[in-house]
């Protein structure tokens, strides 16, 4: 269901492709963090909030596996380390600089989602003991953040090819 949400605003509105679903995400997390409450899970309650979280999950997932084609995989930590340590030992054997630098990228990749996961599931856990389900509004902050900082960027190339297309008189 929620890679078919993906694709469905990826194919009616390219431009809004990853727009749409983050916003989703946003608003679940936004919603259980503020209606959820410390509880059992097998409670109606408790069920609610554990399939709301797992559908927002999967919207991130589908979204990201779109975006990237397919080279990332948020979800599959084991396959990240296998293919981290399989480009590692890659660089030993390939030679030509394009090759050298397509590896390096990749492993940047591979390292830098490795490494936040591993951020957010400590800080995530440690600020869960302070603010239990509220924390999930940490994570919709900066979901936030990251389209702030999309539609930032976009506007400045748009006011850059502005600035250096010169439209004839």
């Amino acid at each position: 269901m929620s890679n078919f949400l993906a694709e469905l605003v990826a194919v009616k509105h390219p431009n809004l492709s990853h727009v749409i679903p983050i916003s989703l995400e946003i608003l679940i997390l936004v919603l259980v963090g503020f209606f959820g409450v410390k509880g059992d899970l097998s409670t109606i309650s408790g069920k609610c909030i554990a399939f709301s979280l797992l559908f927002s999950m999967g919207v991130q997932n589908s979204l990201v596996t779109q975006i990237s084609n397919s080279i990332v995989r948020t979800t599959h930590l084991t396959g990240l380390f296998t293919d981290l340590g399989i480009e590692l030992s890659q660089l030993f054997f390939y030679k030509k600089a394009n090759e050298r630098k397509r590896l390096k990228t990749s492993i940047y990749l591979r390292l830098s989602i490795i490494v936040f996961f591993f951020i957010g599931c400590i800080s995530g856990g440690f600020l869960y003991t302070f603010f239990e389900i509220k924390n999930l509004f940490v994570a919709a902050f900066f979901l936030l953040i990251a389209l702030m900082y999309d539609y930032l960027r976009l506007q400045f190339f748009v006011i850059k090819r502005k600035k250096f297309t010169r439209i004839p008189n």
